[in-house]
């Protein structure tokens, strides 16, 4: 007959000869932002005033915003070619939000900081479970002067679940 102190000896002896310990893992989103358009909705009969600078910013939580550098515009085309990386600490995040800013906009004078959202997305994250780069061309929505929602232009970018062990 076997006592109730010898049942957790068992246990342990089965978890040293052949049960695998499972080690806390951390997992990450790596988000790599190469490039991306916008529409010009710029009066063209109107001089153009310097030069127009954009940036990328992305939040999975709003407390945790992160954003690329200013990048200088040409006729539209926005060079990013930047990393993000947000932590993730549960498998129940599903979206990553984005939003194209033009930042220091002489055109936009009202704007408090100088800043105009451009265009906004709100991607779906990879599996949980998945192990691959996704990459794509992601649309990027605003509203237009008749309060619809219209397609202002796109970003590429890349998607990636980081696993790694703590040391």
């Amino acid at each position: 007959m076997m006592n109730d102190e010898q049942k957790p000896d068992k246990k342990q002896r089965l978890i040293r000869k052949g049960k695998k310990v499972q080690e806390p893992v951390n997992t990450e989103l790596v988000v790599n932002i190469f490039e991306g358009f916008t529409k010009d909705e710029r009066d063209l009969t109107q001089p153009h005033m310097g030069s127009e600078y954009f940036r990328v910013m992305a939040w999975i939580e709003e407390e945790e915003e992160q954003g690329t550098s200013g990048v200088r515009s040409f006729r539209g085309f926005h060079q990013f070619n930047e990393r993000l990386v947000f932590p993730l600490d549960c498998s129940s995040y599903k979206y990553i939000y984005i939003e194209l800013i033009k930042v220091h906009s002489i055109r936009d004078p009202a704007t408090s900081k100088g800043t105009v959202v451009m265009g906004r997305a709100k991607i779906r994250l990879p599996p949980w479970t998945s192990r691959g780069k996704f990459t794509s061309k992601f649309n990027l929505v605003g509203l237009n002067s008749d309060r619809c929602v219209e397609i202002k232009g796109y970003l590429n970018l890349s998607m990636q679940l980081h696993r790694y062990l703590e040391r």
